[in-house]
């Protein structure tokens, strides 16, 4: 546990920025509110809400200061300012509690969830109990003359260090399959430092089976970066230390993201003990809709 938290301190000391910047940007944000209109024509606005009454809003936007009546509004959401660009709505990344696949260390608002689907054969679910504590699972759904032969999987998720801009969670991935006695699986502590849309994310995990944890800790090293409106550029790789180590799982390619839907379209290798891979790689493919 020291050595996760050493790792941790150091690489958050080396990527955060400094505190004076955070409290300015997270001031700046509070003054500079926005909100976004989605009219019935099927336009949309953003800008800082003027005042209010019980008919009309008033928003000032760019082009100087708008009046819409509530009843031609349908829908209306309060934005961060850091979400508008030019002008312009960037929604937040929906699935910003996972990358391809691996877990970040921030959370689902209590009672918010997702429903997500990777190579079309395996679903999941999860949904935050609290701020703090998330639960989920997932199975295969492979066909088959007996179905038990499949699957199935649990992904609790505590948050142990929640913020802004830093976040600590530890989890696991508990794995049922067939007609296996037991269960097998992954412990794993994560940590991410950064916003929904660019943020870098950094975690140990050790492989259990049989209820006894065997080898030496997997690093996984990861990261999104917002180059668009709807496009996120995100990378995920695993290393596999210790005797049998020296092994290396690669992926990268983009997220496409949506109010409440986003696309993973990515690829897989294998690097390691002779094996240079293969390029680009095995295709992913996912998406997860936010609920």
């Amino acid at each position: 546990m020291r050595t996760i938290l050493r790792f941790g301190m150091l690489l958050s000391a080396l990527i955060a920025p400094p505190l004076a910047a955070q409290s300015t940007t997270t001031a700046a944000t509070a003054r500079d509110s926005m909100v976004f209109l989605r009219i019935r024509d099927g336009s949309t606005v953003v800008g800082s809400l003027a005042r209010e009454s019980a008919e009309s809003l008033w928003v000032v936007t760019g082009g100087g200061r708008l009046t819409f009546a509530k009843a031609a509004i349908r829908e209306r959401r309060n934005v961060r300012a850091s979400d508008v660009h030019d002008g312009e709505y960037w929604a937040p990344n929906p699935h910003d509690t996972r990358l391809f696949f691996g877990p970040t260390a921030r959370m689902l608002d209590a009672g918010d969830g997702y429903f997500s689907d990777f190579y079309l054969f395996f679903v999941n679910g999860s949904y935050g109990v609290t701020d703090r504590v998330m639960f989920g699972g997932g199975m295969s759904v492979f066909p088959s003359s007996d179905f038990s032969n499949n699957v199935f999987y649990l992904t609790p998720k505590l948050s142990l260090v929640k913020g802004e801009r830093f976040n600590v969670a530890a989890g696991a991935l508990v794995g049922f399959a067939g007609h296996a006695n037991g269960s097998a699986g992954l412990l794993y502590v994560t940590a991410t430092n950064g916003d929904a849309d660019d943020a870098l994310t950094y975690g140990l995990g050790w492989a259990y089976s049989q209820g006894k944890i065997g080898g030496d800790a997997t690093l996984m090293l990861g990261g999104t970066k917002r180059v668009s409106r709807r496009v996120m550029l995100m990378t995920e790789n695993y290393f596999f230390t210790g005797s049998g180590g020296g092994y290396v799982l690669p992926m990268y390619g983009i997220r496409f993201v949506g109010d409440r839907l986003s696309t993973d379209l990515g690829f897989l290798n294998f690097v390691g003990k002779g094996e240079s891979g293969i390029f680009p790689g095995i295709p992913w493919v996912g998406f997860a809709l936010k609920f």
